[in-house]
């Protein structure tokens, strides 16, 4: 099993909210630093997006905008009114690599870089 793991550098619980409203999924288990309270520090989260676990965490990362990123995570939807939905809350404060249209291999797609860093391409089934 490969389980991608997000590093969100102290912006973990917000992402988390977004990515449940985006994917219409809710977190599965999320442990915090009870050392660093008040502050909502997130040691290890989890969650379901597309049946694919995905896993959190407030440690490392870097929220830097560059779209060099030479990670990203690809989301394949069965509906378009879905990935319309995932994409309008994704795009608040993101960056753009390929604007939302078809392609020859998807009637659909999208990327782009959340405003948390991570690279998300989102792309109907063909």
């Amino acid at each position: 099993m490969l389980v991608p793991q997000l590093y969100l550098k102290g912006k973990c619980e917000e992402a988390i909210k977004a990515y449940e409203n985006a994917f219409k999924t809710k977190v599965a288990s999320v442990l915090y630093d009870e050392d660093k309270r008040p502050e909502n520090f997130v040691v290890h989260a989890e969650m379901h997006i597309h049946d694919q676990k995905v896993m959190m965490s407030d440690w490392g990362g870097n929220i830097s905008m560059s779209t060099d990123n030479s990670q990203q995570l690809v989301v394949i939807f069965k509906e378009q009114a879905e990935l319309d939905h995932a994409y309008d809350v994704l795009k608040v404060g993101s960056k753009t690599v390929i604007e939302k249209g078809p392609t020859f291999y998807s009637t659909c797609l999208v990327d782009l870089l959340d405003s948390y860093g991570v690279r998300w391409c989102l792309m109907m089934n063909v």
